[in-house]
């Protein structure tokens, strides 16, 4: 996924307000509460509880297909690479 300041900056200046984060992969899909962001180089860790043995995932923005943030007021917003 092409991650652009836009979706940068979505994230770093609104990590209090996340409520979750659900990652697409082209296999797995992991959804979970955003724990820690990392701004150089720009990473992102979420905890997802259906994971049991390991239930912190840290993002693939590479190979993330899509990232839909979901806010505490209800807000949703989807990221993903446009279809050429």
């Amino acid at each position: 996924m092409d991650i652009t300041n836009d979706f940068k900056e979505e994230i770093l200046n609104a990590t209090i307000s996340i409520e979750t984060i659900e990652v697409v992969y082209k296999k797995n899909k992991y959804n979970g509460k955003l724990v820690k962001v990392d701004r150089s180089p720009f990473q992102m860790t979420i905890f997802d509880d259906d994971l049991k043995d390991d239930p912190e995932h840290v993002i693939d923005l590479t190979l993330a297909e899509e990232i839909t943030i979901k806010f505490f007021d209800g807000t949703i917003k989807t990221f993903k690479d446009p279809v050429s």
